[in-house]
């Protein structure tokens, strides 16, 4: 089970089909600020963490846990429309 199913009850990309997503300044993804990217699990889906503690267990090099409303808008958007 992923971080993700755990704070959510079910994956995040099947709790949230046909539906846009709000984020919260308590949803926090890994994000490497240098290459503008975030963690993505195999399927490419963005990693949702439910705290910071839970996320530094897959902190790598330059990486920083961030909340999802501190992220740049493209990745917010990205964040709120495609998580199904």
């Amino acid at each position: 089970m992923t971080s993700a199913e755990r704070y959510f009850g079910v994956p995040v990309w099947a709790n949230l089909k046909n539906k846009t997503m709000k984020l919260f300044k308590t949803d926090y993804v890994i994000y490497d600020k240098a290459n503008d990217h975030v963690l993505q699990d195999s399927q490419g889906r963005i990693i949702l963490y439910g705290d910071e503690t839970e996320a530094e267990a897959d902190l790598y090099g330059n990486e920083t846990i961030i909340s999802c409303t501190e992220l740049p808008k493209h990745w917010q958007v990205i964040i709120t429309n495609t998580q199904h």
